[in-house]
């Protein structure tokens, strides 16, 4: 799964929450948020589930569901 960006700056946007907020709150590093966000990684079932718990979103709210 991809995370959308658009959908996940939103996400962020509404916690009030920077990319350095999000990082941290998730126990993930920025560099990999980044690389979540740009497409040039995909996360984790788990990975995606922290970032959503950490945004009070389900993970379905943050990733792409377009069939590509």
């Amino acid at each position: 799964m991809r995370i959308d960006k658009d959908k996940l700056l939103i996400a962020i946007a509404n916690k009030c929450f920077t990319i350095n907020d999000l990082a941290a709150k998730a126990k993930i590093s920025r560099n990999s948020i980044n690389a979540y966000m740009s497409g040039r990684k995909n996360p984790k079932p788990s990975t995606l589930g922290k970032i959503a718990k950490v945004l009070d979103v389900k993970v379905q709210d943050i990733v792409n569901t377009e069939n590509n």
